[in-house]
């Protein structure tokens, strides 16, 4: 017996209307799977691209205070304008209000100002064509967190210089005043003492807003700002900390150190203690490490040698030794953790290069001042080409009146300057 298994044309069509809603059942529900798969990954490409914009915002919030610093050390920012800006806006940087070409003629008029040359001089700026591209190595962003904290440093250090001044200027005028009543009435010392009091709590209240407002000029969010040495060390060995950190910093970003090693990681060791089983596993201890200063330390020697006002018995040098030790483990982690926002920053960098061409005239002791001022507080300005010629109407009429060769030595010259500016 035969079977005849070909499909007649109302199976077929019943066939393919049941085809057709499977797959209309299919793509209801595997769709949103699809979508939901589709669109978690463009959620998710853009939660970290969000997280990288993110980044480079706390990159760019370390970066300022040094930038702000950089501008001041190169001459490129006057102190008046930072000054301002740092009453107002301590994380803004010189470029945030102001065009580059703006800053550039205001910079290069303030200096042929000091220079006595007359301000009727001719100035073209032009955006350079060529751009030089830098890396910003690990150790170039270990410098710029470095910096920061010298900076840090060298402004707790004259504030606490400020404060000595202040208190000695204040006991010479207590004993000046007791000396002057010491002959008056009982009355009369209250008065004066209440007095002395006010005046000296005045002068706290004064010194306290001159410390606030002469801050670190690159003073970011409080988050950035490293701690300040500890309280309980007195204010005189304080400044004497902070003047050895302070050039040791300054010789180890200068690359004067001995070694490459940082100069706090010199001045400390592990002692690492080994656990102890204890007993039947009563009364062990586990492992420890402790941070000490070296004998050979240059800030353990420092604290030993205090000077005679503070060999009080009271006083304990174990505790200042331990109270610099956490104040050093704070320091390095801070700096780690600017570190770690650093590196989130690009890797290269471009330096932008403006070619500045100015013509004027004037003498050549002007002349000269112009040069020293820019090669000594200008150093983001570099002489190209600089062209003199001799004034020949001046000349001629110098001549003519028969003036000495000395008048004829200050005749006015012409002066072409080609410059470059570096913009950083």
């Amino acid at each position: 017996m035969e079977l005849d298994l070909q499909l007649t044309p109302r199976s077929r069509i019943l066939l393919g209307i049941l085809g057709g809603l499977l797959l209309i059942l299919l793509a209801i529900q595997g769709g949103p799977a699809f979508y939901r798969l589709f669109a978690n990954q463009d959620a998710k490409a853009k939660q970290e691209q969000l997280l990288k914009t993110e980044d480079l915002v706390r990159a760019a919030e370390v970066l300022k205070p040094v930038e702000s610093e950089i501008y001041k050390e190169t001459g490129l920012a006057s102190a008046s304008n930072q000054q301002a800006r740092a009453n107002t806006q301590r994380a803004a940087t010189l470029f945030d209000t102001e065009l580059p070409e703006t800053v550039i003629r205001s910079r290069i008029d303030a200096l042929v100002r000091r220079a006595g040359i007359q301000q009727n001089y001719q100035l073209l700026t032009k955006p350079g064509t060529v751009k030089q591209t830098q890396k910003l190595t690990v150790e170039n962003r270990a410098n710029l967190v470095l910096y920061h904290y010298l900076k840090h440093i060298e402004t707790e250090e004259a504030e606490l210089t400020e404060m000595v001044e202040q208190e000695s200027e204040d006991d010479a005028y207590n004993a000046l005043m007791d000396a002057w009543l010491s002959g008056t009435e009982d009355e009369t010392d209250t008065g004066s003492d209440k007095t002395d009091s006010s005046m000296s709590e005045t002068k706290k209240v004064e010194h306290a807003s001159n410390k606030e407002e002469g801050m670190y000029s690159a003073d970011a969010a409080a988050e950035w700002e490293f701690a300040s040495l500890p309280e309980v060390i007195p204010v005189s060995l304080r400044i004497k900390l902070a003047a050895v950190i302070k050039g040791m910093l300054t010789r180890q970003l200068r690359g004067a150190a001995d070694s490459r090693q940082d100069f706090f990681e010199t001045q400390v060791h592990k002692v690492r203690t080994a656990a102890t089983p204890g007993f039947f596993g009563i009364g062990g201890k586990p492992a420890t490490v402790e941070t000490q200063l070296r004998t050979d330390s240059i800030l353990l020697e420092i604290l030993t040698q205090a000077p005679d006002a503070y060999t009080d018995e009271s006083l304990d040098i174990d505790q200042f030794q331990y109270a610099l030790v956490k104040y050093i483990e704070q320091i390095q982690q801070r700096r780690a953790t600017l570190l770690e926002q650093l590196a989130l920053a690009p890797l290269t960098y471009q330096t932008e290069h403006y070619t500045v061409e100015m013509k004027f005239k004037t003498d050549l002791e002007k002349l000269v001042n112009l040069n020293h001022l820019i090669e000594t507080g200008a150093k983001w300005l570099t002489v190209r080409d600089l062209r003199i010629s001799a004034d020949k109407q001046t000349a001629e009429r110098s001549a003519r009146r028969g003036r000495n060769s000395e008048d004829r030595g200050a005749t006015n010259l012409n002066v072409d300057i080609f410059l470059i500016a570096r913009i950083f």
